[in-house]
């Protein structure tokens, strides 16, 4: 099955923006590797894409793992042959007061958020450096602003741009660009739970989008399309970067 297409790892690629960065990249001949750890979800995107006539590969993989990850490159490598792009999007939220949070919550957010963006990229790099091609990690506006009961994501995602930052210095003369994506409220499978504890979820929906400048919660293609830029060619003079994607949030003073 190797391909003599461009490669692409999703991580988190079964659902919410993982799907749609799948379907962008494999909707232009990219082969897209879809790292997951829900099969039945991934199992169903993969053939979703070949039967469109695009490549993908779901492989089961959990990042907080690494074994899972290290086997989850091995595969990419044997079955498609190389890496061009790694899009660390895999991702958790527990929402608590600090004080409330139980050591495992911690872990389990920080080794899914922060760890597992490591863990992908120490696998991929070796083939990423031959490749001379890209990382674009997902992080969020929680790592510049701050919500009650977000502390672990938040920090998570902070920490994830400091790894982004260092990785772009450190890779640069290989010609290996790092870059993140920061997402504001977008309409996923995270914000359908989020939603579903409030009494009024379509009010819930109606003051967010309220709140934000261009008057609506992002769409998972709003972030995908973002994705594909710092990967491609477009940006070839771009690394480093933390590109806010939130429909205006951080640009506006509050009431």
């Amino acid at each position: 099955m190797e391909s003599n297409k461009k490669v692409v790892i999703v991580t988190g690629g079964a659902w919410g923006i993982g799907r749609a960065v799948v379907r962008h990249f494999a909707g232009r001949e990219y082969a897209a590797a879809i790292a997951d750890i829900d099969s039945e979800r991934g199992k169903v995107l993969e053939a979703a894409v070949r039967n469109e006539g695009g490549s993908s590969l779901f492989i089961l993989t959990d990042v907080t793992h690494e074994q899972s990850v290290r086997g989850m490159v091995e595969r990419v490598l044997s079955e498609l042959g190389h890496i061009d792009v790694l899009c660390n999007n895999a991702g958790i939220e527990i929402c608590r007061a600090v004080h409330e949070y139980s050591t495992a919550d911690w872990d389990r957010v920080l080794n899914t958020n922060l760890r597992g963006a490591f863990l992908c990229a120490k696998y991929a790099l070796p083939s990423l450096r031959s490749s001379r091609g890209s990382i674009v990690n997902v992080a969020s506006i929680q790592a510049f602003v701050s919500e009650r009961d977000m502390s672990a994501y938040a920090a998570s995602k902070a920490g994830l741009l400091a790894l982004t930052r260092g990785m772009a210095v450190e890779y640069a003369r290989d010609g290996v660009r790092v870059n993140a994506v920061c997402p504001g409220a977008v309409n996923t499978g995270l914000m359908q739970t989020y939603l579903a504890s409030h009494d009024d979820p379509q009010a819930k929906v109606q003051s967010m989008s309220e709140a934000i400048p261009l008057g609506r919660i992002g769409q998972p293609e709003d972030i995908a399309s973002v994705v594909w830029f710092l990967a491609s060619p477009e940006a070839s003079y771009v690394t480093g970067a933390f590109l806010v994607v939130d429909g205006g949030v951080l640009a506006k003073v509050s009431a």
